[in-house]
């Protein structure tokens, strides 16, 4: 079996995360949520986004 065909677990749940979010995230924006709300919870997210993606390609780039 290769080597790249096992992936660390790490990769596999910030992928997970990741994909929860961008569920979440098209949940709050397509709600009717009060628009300070929606922003809110949506920058948020937004954030959480950002850092899973920094962090999933960090973890790729190590386990290469």
């Amino acid at each position: 079996m290769s080597d790249h065909t096992n992936r660390p677990n790490s990769v596999v749940l910030i992928a997970a995360l990741l994909a929860v979010l961008v569920g979440a995230e098209v949940a709050v924006v397509t709600s009717d949520l009060a628009d300070g709300a929606r922003y809110a919870i949506g920058g948020a997210i937004l954030v959480g986004l950002v850092a899973g993606a920094f962090q999933l390609s960090r973890a790729r780039r190590t386990s290469r």
